[in-house]
């Protein structure tokens, strides 16, 4: 890729916004003051740059973290119930952007014994997966935007019937409301028979205008294939980005990395010296 004046010119407007933004967030002293410089980059992306709007984006974040602590903060990606969920599901990050510069995530179950599947340790794993990701972002290109892929293989009725109304519901409004994330496209794979069942359940909690993204494939159609490349799948999917295995090791390890991280109160504990409320309502997650 050839380096131009132009992608100069736009590395300092960021990195100057960058400064605008540290400044702003540390003049609020409800918000922990160690948020990192490559998670408020993650917050600016995710508004394009608007100031004000990833402000309020982040202070809407860490207010429905502390309203949600049980899911949020009080967490260890090493304890009983994440270490289960994790031999029960894969939920792992694609290596690679789309041509469109897109992040494809990639969520299945790979033990479809019901018993073992604990729904709120999903919830919780998957939000830690996530603030992994954000904090170990490099300084390179980020995503333009976001598309889950949901494979539904093995995923049975009595998998719906432990589902947690409470937790899905605290899910589906952070990721709706307060994730730092422009949502592109979601599919899901290997629709069952009783796909209406599961939209009962569901489809309460989806915006419509999220819910206009969801693209939905019969079992082992290559219609997904229409919206990304299957290049981008892993080996078990007919692609090239390695064996799933070996893509969620690596997502494993670096959980433990970030242990200390995620389950330090500190980082996602509001402060109580003000008595300003970040809770304001916002709906700065971008749909495209």
């Amino acid at each position: 890729m050839v380096h131009t004046k132009k992608d100069d010119e736009q590395q300092l407007l960021v990195a100057q916004r960058l400064i605008e933004f540290e400044k702003l967030i540390k003049a609020q002293p409800q918000l922990p003051h160690n948020i990192s410089s490559t998670l408020l980059r993650r917050f600016l992306h995710a508004t394009r740059g608007d100031l004000a709007a990833a402000q309020r984006l982040l202070e809407l974040n860490y207010a429905q973290r502390n309203k949600h602590a049980q899911i949020f903060i009080d967490r260890d990606p090493m304890d009983a119930s994440s270490q289960q969920l994790l031999q029960v599901a894969d939920l792992v990050p694609l290596p690679g952007l789309t041509p469109e510069n897109n992040k494809l995530l990639f969520y299945r179950l790979i033990d479809y014994d019901a018993d073992k599947f604990n729904f709120t340790a999903s919830i919780k794993v998957f939000f830690m997966v996530a603030d992994c990701r954000f904090a170990t972002e490099t300084e390179g290109r980020l995503s333009d935007g976001e598309i889950p892929i949901f494979d539904m293989a093995g995923y049975t009725l009595r998998h719906l019937t432990k589902t947690a109304l409470s937790a899905l519901r605290v899910y589906m409004k952070f990721v709706q409301e307060a994730h730092p994330v422009r949502l592109k496209e979601i599919h899901v794979l290997n629709c069952p028979s009783y796909l209406d069942k599961v939209l009962t359940v569901v489809k309460p909690f989806i915006k419509s205008e999220v819910f206009k993204l969801i693209h939905f494939h019969l079992p082992d159609a290559d219609t997904p294939y229409q919206h990304f490349p299957r290049a981008m799948m892993p080996h078990e999917y007919g692609g090239e980005a390695g064996k799933m295995a070996d893509l969620k090791q690596h997502w494993m390890q670096l959980l433990q990395q970030q242990r200390e991280y995620l389950m330090d109160a500190g980082n996602w504990r509001l402060n109580k010296c003000s008595k300003k409320s970040p809770t304001q309502s916002l709906k700065t997650l971008e749909i495209d």
